[in-house]
Parts: C-alpha cells; structure tokens; sequence
C-alpha cells in the first residue's frame, strides 16, 4: 500500500510502496498530465513530471529499498514539504481538466499513435483519476498531522471539502513555478525545530494570492519579454539546493 509521512526533520516527506503501488502512481500521474496538453500548465506540467522521474527511480531501485516482516520488497524516496504542497494542489486542476470536454485523451490532436492503446486509456481514466485523489489526500493528511489541526484549519478553513474540490485562492494558470523553488530552498534553510511552524507559512504563499508570489511573477514576467524567452525557462539566482539534505 502506498504510504506518505514527514521524515524526522520535516525537510519533507518519504513516500513508499512496493513496485505496484509506484509504478501505479507513475502511470496515473503520467497519464492525467499528457504532454503539453494543457495552454497555461507548462511549468506545473514540468515539476510534476519531475515527481515522475522520481518515483521511476525509486521503484528501479535506485533511491531507498527495503524488506519487512512479510518479505515484500518495498522502495521509498523522498520529497521536498513545498514541492510536495503544491503537487497535492496542482494535481487537482489536472484532475478537473481530465474530467472535462477538453480531456487531452478525448480531443481528436491527442498524440496516441493507436486507437486501441487510446481507448484503454480512456477506460482507465477513472481509475487514474481514484488513485490520485487517494494519493492528494495522503498529502494532506499528513499535513495535518504535521502542523496541527489548528494551523491546517488557520490555512484551509473550517470546510475541508474545498480540498477535494481544489478551491484556493491562487490560480496555476501560467503558475511561475519558480515560487517552488523559492520556497523550498528557503524552507531546508529553517532549523528542524521551527518546520513544524514556518510549514503552514509554506502552505498559504503557495495556495492564497500574496504579495511575495505577485512581486516574483512581475519580476519573471518582464524578464522573459526582456530576454525573449517563455516565462518558465527563467532561473533565478541564489537558488541552488543544498548537496547534502538531513531527511
């Protein structure tokens, strides 16, 4: 079974599962994104294919392998808490564009060489869709857990329904994803001890409109018109992550 929990020092979260549960995990997410199939969803669509790279890799074995009690072999890695925070949110808005008129799978430019292999998709799409709201709400979850239900109830609200409805305040339309990086480099930075605290910060500049996000997407903007390039091509400086991360 697929499972998600805070590492000792909240820098993230370990997700595990035997070669099913990720392999499972890689397909849905995989799937719902397509390729390039959505105008305004570039950037989101790179960062969640980076999760993809990841859990590739674990299931490969190729980041952490173990073996419990019942001698089922079970592979994990890790994930930034921001990174991890805005995946859960992103994947909602590809969830609702899988479940609308303009599913890439259903339009007639969907680049699937044969029709068998695109009506197969089509027919699991649901379960693709189940599996990943499964997979939201192991992240929100454990959130939860992690910061305190008064924290969580201070950035989500009484109504916890919003969540499985994806109702936040900030839009992922031409999202500049470089506010994740921001975020996450920032975050590792914290002493372990004020994670707990500084998480549920993390968690509003990402999902409720705030001045830092304006001022940075003013910033990238006008600089990709400058250099004549798209807006999510742009690096920031000061933004390298550390070699060696404390889990």
């Amino acid at each position: 079974m697929l499972t998600l929990r805070s590492t000792p020092n909240l820098s993230g979260v370990e997700i595990c599962g035997d070669y099913e549960d990720l392999n499972a995990l890689y397909d849905a997410i995989s799937i719902i994104v397509g390729d390039e199939s959505y105008e305004g969803y570039y950037a989101s669509e790179t960062r969640l294919l980076g999760l993809c790279y990841e859990i590739r890799h674990a299931y490969q074995g190729d980041r952490n392998t173990s073996m419990p009690n019942d001698n089922s072999k079970y592979y994990s890695f890790y994930y930034f808490w921001p990174e991890m925070i805005f995946t859960a949110a992103v994947l909602g808005d590809f969830i609702s564009l899988a479940e609308s008129k303009i599913c890439w799978l259903i339009r007639d430019d969907a680049m699937i060489i044969h029709e068998n292999v695109k009506t197969e998709m089509i027919n699991h799409l649901p379960n693709d869709i189940a599996y990943l709201r499964y997979f939201q709400n192991l992240i929100w979850n454990e959130l939860k857990r992690t910061i305190g239900q008064k924290r969580f109830t201070k950035v989500f609200g009484v109504d916890e329904t919003r969540l499985r409805y994806n109702v936040f305040e900030q839009s992922f339309i031409h999202y500049c994803t470089q506010m994740v990086d921001i975020l996450n480099v920032k975050y590792i930075k914290w002493k372990p001890e004020r994670r707990e605290s500084y998480l549920a910060t993390v968690a509003e500049k990402l999902l409720k409109q705030n001045y830092d996000y304006d001022d940075l997407e003013d910033a990238v903007l006008e600089y990709a018109k400058e250099q004549g390039v798209p807006y999510y091509e742009i690096e920031l400086e000061g933004m390298q992550y550390p070699i060696e991360i404390k889990w």
